[in-house]
Order: structure tokens, then sequence, then C-alpha cells
């Protein structure tokens, strides 16, 4: 039966059910591991968030990084995740599906470096819990994209929180070093450190 015949027939409350079924039918009936959306497609939802996203609640413009590499940061979020997050990113055991968050990372001299993204993506990659992981150019090259196990291996020790780290995280320079072997910490974050000792 043509959906024209179904509105003529039984009204267009229930056309529309039957529409919405015959779309979801298909999708639910495929089965397999999820794909990542392409990297041009996040690099366009990432643009949108930092041309109008919300700061992560914790977060602040010129908020210092803990690397040379990231002496400032900016975390920003779209609406799932700040929603889950709206008490801190300590209160969130699980963000939702469609969960998005970034974080720009400018260098001393606040020229942006890279942008790093986290897209909860439910099927993708449940060992990590179904984050695709990325990191982009300020252009949008992706230098890193989607299962990602350098950056898997650092989030996992924030497993409590979901695999995000709340803005300004204040690990020790052990561990920052750790995952980032060779590169120059922060004097600002080390000093903010000893501050708050």
């Amino acid at each position: 039966m043509k959906i024209r015949s179904l509105k003529a027939t039984l009204g267009p409350a229930l056309a529309v059910i039957m529409a919405t079924a015959l779309v979801i039918a298909p999708a639910a009936a495929q089965s397999g591991p999820v794909s990542a959306p392409t990297p041009a497609s996040l690099w366009r939802q990432v643009q949108t968030l930092r041309d109008h996203g919300k700061l992560l609640e914790g977060s602040h413009l010129d908020m210092f990084g803990s690397r040379m590499a990231d002496y400032y940061t900016i975390d920003r979020a779209n609406a799932p995740a700040l929603t889950a997050a709206t008490h801190g990113i300590a209160s969130v055991t699980k963000f939702p599906p469609g969960s998005l968050l970034i974080k720009e990372n400018f260098d001393e001299g606040k020229k942006l470096g890279t942008i790093t993204a986290m897209l909860k993506l439910p099927g993708y990659d449940k060992a990590n819990r179904n984050w695709v992981m990325a990191m982009f150019s300020p252009t949008g090259k992706a230098l890193a994209y989607g299962k990602v196990a350098s950056c898997d291996k650092c989030h996992s020790i924030a497993a409590s929180s979901d695999f995000v780290f709340p803005p300004l995280q204040r690990l020790p320079p052990m561990v920052v070093m750790s995952f980032f072997p060779g590169q120059k910490m922060s004097p600002a974050y080390l000093k903010l450190l000893d501050k708050n000792q």
C-alpha cells in the first residue's frame, strides 16, 4: 500500500507513523560494526560547535593546559553532553549517544595548534566506551581519527567519568609525560599544580 493511499484511508497521523516505520525498519535490520562518520563530516560538527557551542562546565577562555602544545585550552560540548554534565564531568558516568566534546589547544602565543574531539557513537568501539576519537589541524585536516590507541589509553584513566577529563584535570606531571613523552610541560600548569597542593 502506498503512503498516499494510507493518508486518504487511515488519516495523516497513521500515515506518518507508517512512513517512519518504513524508514526505521531497514536501519534496525542492519547488523555488524558501526562506522564512524567521515573526518570531513565530523569536522563540520566541530566547526559548528566552535562557532555556536557552549563551554563545558569548568572551562573558561584562556584556561591553562598541561603542555606547551596546549598552553591554553577551551573545552566545548554539544547539547547532549552539556545536559549530562550539568553538575560537572565528575557527576557523569555515561554520556548519551551523540555527545560531542572538543578541546581547542593553543600555544603560548594563543595560536591555535590542534582541536581534539570525542563523539559518542553507540556500537562503534565498545571496549573504549564507543567514543570516536579525533585530532584536527586548524584547517580541518584529520591528524588522528577513529579508534586511536594512544587517545583511548590516555582517556581510560578517566574511566569513572566515561573517558572524559574534566577541564583542567590537574594530572601529575609524571602521568602527563607518560602519555606525551618528550613534550615540554607548561610552566604555568606546573605553577598551578604547586599552588593547589
